[in-house]
């Protein structure tokens, strides 16, 4: 596995561009397949002729060997340049025993034991920005990836474009210190890492180590469009498949995808959600959430045919598509997530016979679940509804769980948050709960053959009477409100939800649990009472069903 992530992170830093057409304005295309809306137009800069060699200079190009980067030709014709048969060093330490990677103490990938190689390096739009050196599009062509002499190759990788077009001068820069010698810098964050495109195609990667691990990484297409502020137009992958043999393990992981599509996508979020937020990104994210607190860091999210297999646990989902309304203030009022379906099955492999062996145990062949969402946001009001007939978990012949909720407080949590950065976890939680308020909820648990299966297989498991388990348990709930004489909580409330939950075990319809208070319940008092007698049935507004 150590070969592939050395190649990932070695076309990281290519950070290229490929060569695709322009149209008679100059404008780039993405080359993006596009589903959820049409991809952000994307131009070159117009370069400057007259300081173009001055820029070769700063990215050490001027000639062969001026820096990490050696090439057989080269040609410059106003601010285009390109050069072939290139060949970037990606290391000074040539003498390792082979291709590795390795983390540092600052916990960045190195890449040692490889240099990479391209047939072709272009350059357009060569010109100084603001007195630093820059260009508009980058390309780098028919990339490998191949040990230093004397290095053992443990597979291959070839990418057949890489592409980035008008990076930001902290980004030009972060590129001419790869090509130069000396000390790489770090790649720029925040509003400095800025560019209108990054895009690699025919991505492939081959592993074949000396342990027996074996397999294949490739991809068609990776886009990102876009950056600027901290946010992301574009993000999409196409056609990725992973095959992948763990000789450790013994495990055969197989994994496809037709493509992802993100829209929109704050940066900042998704950074302190990989890596924890700084303390400035950290008090900007708040500020953030407490004037968009539905706000989820993207307008939409597309997943188009997923599919994983792990030695015979197979799992498929065809498609997972969620979408972001906002108001006239750019504020997230509501998100939806549609219709979707996956499934959880079996197939020849070890996993896979477990597996198997614990659906047999419930009555079925595979797991077929499908669901929906849809969540609406009220920001003057600062209430959150979750929509009744909106929301649900379904399991194929065996439950329908829907659900729906009125709430407020998300923009209040978000300014307790705010004012106590320096408190404890459990100190933000509190406040989180002391500033949630529940207008309404209701919960309904449909059962389609699920009980009946679970009673069977716990009773098989424990040598039990299916019948006899049943009752057993449902008396058990019956009495329930007995052994509970003397605590507080009412007796009318405890009564009506252990028949409702007697009356769902032993014949199992639609058990419905509502809850409708006539003022609001403020959940951080109800998590630090001490007498529940003021949460009565009528005061909470509390019905409990099997019908």
């Amino acid at each position: 596995m150590k070969y592939l992530l050395t190649g990932v992170a070695a076309i990281a830093l290519l950070t290229a561009c490929g060569d695709k057409n322009k149209d008679k304005d100059g404008a780039s295309p993405a080359g993006v397949e596009i589903s959820q809306g049409k991809a952000p137009n994307v131009k070159l800069r117009k370069g400057d002729p007259a300081s173009a060699g001055a820029v070769l200079s700063a990215l050490s190009l001027d000639k062969s060997g001026a820096g990490r980067v050696s090439f057989d030709t080269s040609s410059v014709n106003g601010a285009k340049a390109a050069f072939t048969d290139v060949t970037i060093i990606s290391s000074a330490d040539a003498e390792e025993d082979d291709a590795d990677v390795e983390f540092g103490d600052d916990d960045r990938l190195h890449i040692k034991g490889s240099d990479l190689k391209a047939g072709k390096l272009e350059f357009e739009g060569l010109g100084m920005i603001d007195g630093q050196a820059n260009f508009s599009r980058m390309v780098l062509s028919d990339v490998t990836f191949v040990p230093k002499e004397g290095a053992e190759a443990h597979g291959s990788t070839k990418v057949k474009s890489v592409e980035l077009v008008n990076p930001s001068p902290e980004t030009a820069a972060w590129i001419a210190s790869l090509f130069g010698k000396g000390e790489a810098i770090d790649m720029p964050e925040g509003k400095a890492l800025a560019f209108d495109l990054w895009s690699m195609d025919d991505l492939n990667f081959q592993i074949d180590e000396e342990g027996g691990d074996k397999g294949a990484f490739v991809i068609d297409g990776i886009n990102v469009v876009g950056v600027k502020d901290e946010k992301v137009a574009q993000m999409s992958i196409k056609n990725m498949t992973f095959d992948m043999f763990d000789s450790e393990e013994d495990t055969d992981v197989k994994a496809s995808l037709g493509g992802i599509d993100l829209r929109n996508v704050n940066l900042a979020l998704l950074s302190a959600a990989d890596d924890g937020p700084s303390d400035g990104v950290a008090k900007g994210m708040v500020e953030m959430l407490q004037n968009d607190p539905a706000n989820p860091g993207y307008d939409s999210v597309l997943i188009d045919n997923l599919k994983v297999a792990v030695s015979g646990a197979d799992f498929t989902m065809p498609k997972l598509s969620s979408k972001v309304s906002r108001d006239k203030k750019g504020r997230a009022v509501k998100v939806v997530t549609e219709p979707f379906k996956m499934t959880l099955g079996s197939s020849e492999g070890e996993l896979g016979e477990k597996l198997g062996t614990q659906l047999a145990t419930l009555g079925y062949e595979k797991l077929e679940l499908s669901g929906q969402g849809e969540q609406t946001y009220d920001p003057d009001k600062d209430f959150v509804t979750l929509v009744k007939g909106k929301n649900f978990l379904k399991l194929e012949n065996g439950f329908k769980l829907d659900y729906s909720a009125k709430y407020e407080g998300a923009a209040a949590i978000a300014k307790a948050q705010a004012a106590a950065t320096d408190q404890a976890p459990g100190d933000l939680m509190q406040d989180a709960l002391d500033n949630l308020q529940i207008h309404g909820f209701e919960l309904a648990l449909a059962d389609d053959g699920f009980v009946d299966r679970a009673f069977n297989a716990f009773a098989a498991q424990s040598g039990q009477d299916p019948q006899q388990l049943r009752s057993q348990i449902a008396g058990q709930m019956a009495m329930a409100p007995m052994m509970a004489a003397g605590t507080g909580i009412d007796p009318e409330l405890l009564t009506e939800l252990a028949t409702a939950f007697s009356s769902f075990l032993t014949d199992p319809k639609t058990l419905t649990i509502t809850l409708a208070p006539a003022t609001p319940l403020k959940v951080g008092e109800l998590a630090d009472m001490e007498d529940p007698s003021a949460y009565t049935k009528a005061a909470l507004g509390f019905a409990a069903s099997n019908k």
